[in-house]
């Protein structure tokens, strides 16, 4: 890991995410700009509960690469041997980070980054992409598994112990993993248009969610209170972001909600006005509702 100091710009907003209920739920954030200097594009995908943040951005030179953000630092992560592609996607309360990277072979092959710099790669099966996309204060972690031509498969490596699954046997793909084992992720049937999000308890029974009158929706991300983020489409084809919590979805002014720690702090991307992409921590000012 190299370690980057300089310029940070910081956005401080107000967001409001309101619960669709009839009575409108309120909750305020401290917004906070994320882009390593020099990126042309950002995105934060996961935040510990010590607020560090993993994500990724691409390079002046288009090479695409892993970040963690502490302390106003931000540490530039780069699988060895990876080719142009790394991508750091969730980190634990121990800073152990888990992606993926792309390697000569053009397959997606999974890694584990330890605090003190040590990289592991790691792939369900030999010949198969493999993609990490959450991991817990466990060393638990989640992705999804393919071979060339072949369905996409969710998985859960438990202590060393690997679970394939999907939900139907359509394409699944897993994103997120707490403390009690519980992931979330998403599948997406025949004729692949519309996705459906799900939640996935210890034992491996799974269950479908969908924002109301959505046509897609996203699962990215459970805490330990399972409170699950993620992303729906509505009827005008707009992606906006979702925390479900109590069975109450609440929507947010934000195209996705990628990641959440068990304070509430969120972390995802957004769109300006001028097209440009950054990744960002929303933290909360008020308390939870």
């Amino acid at each position: 890991m190299r370690v980057v100091t300089g310029m940070r710009t910081c956005v401080y907003l107000v967001l409001t995410i309101a619960a669709m209920s009839s009575s409108l739920l309120a909750q305020q954030y401290q917004f906070q700009r994320l882009n390593p200097p020099g990126s042309a594009y950002s995105f934060a995908f996961g935040v510990n509960n010590n607020d560090v943040v993993a994500g990724s951005f691409t390079a002046a030179d288009g090479t695409y690469e892993g970040f963690i953000y502490e302390g106003g630092e931000y540490k530039i992560v780069i699988f060895p041997g990876a080719v142009g592609f790394t991508q750091a996607s969730a980190i634990n309360d121990s800073n152990t980070v888990a992606g993926e990277f792309t390697g000569s072979d053009s397959l997606n092959h999974g890694y584990l980054l330890d605090a003190e710099g040590r990289y592991t790669q790691y792939d369900v099966a030999s010949g198969a992409s493999t993609n990490i996309y959450g991991i817990n204060n466990a060393g638990n972690f989640t992705g999804n598994t393919s071979f060339q031509g072949e369905t996409v498969m969710g998985f859960v490596n438990l202590e060393g112990s690997v679970t394939t699954f999907t939900f139907k046997t359509y394409y699944t793909y897993a994103f997120g993993i707490n403390n009690a084992n519980e992931t979330v992720g998403y599948f997406t049937p025949p004729p692949f248009v519309k996705s459906h999000g799900f939640f996935r308890d210890a034992s491996g029974k799974m269950t479908q969610i969908d924002y109301p009158g959505a046509t897609t929706t996203v699962c990215l991300a459970i805490n330990d209170l399972e409170e699950i983020t993620g992303y729906y489409v509505d009827g005008s084809n707009v992606a906006h972001g979702f925390l479900l919590k109590n069975n109450v979805f609440r929507s947010a002014p934000l195209p996705d909600l990628a990641g959440i720690n068990n304070e509430g702090v969120i972390v995802g991307g957004y769109t300006t006005a001028n097209q440009a992409n950054y990744g960002y921590i929303a933290t909360p000012t008020t308390s939870q509702q």
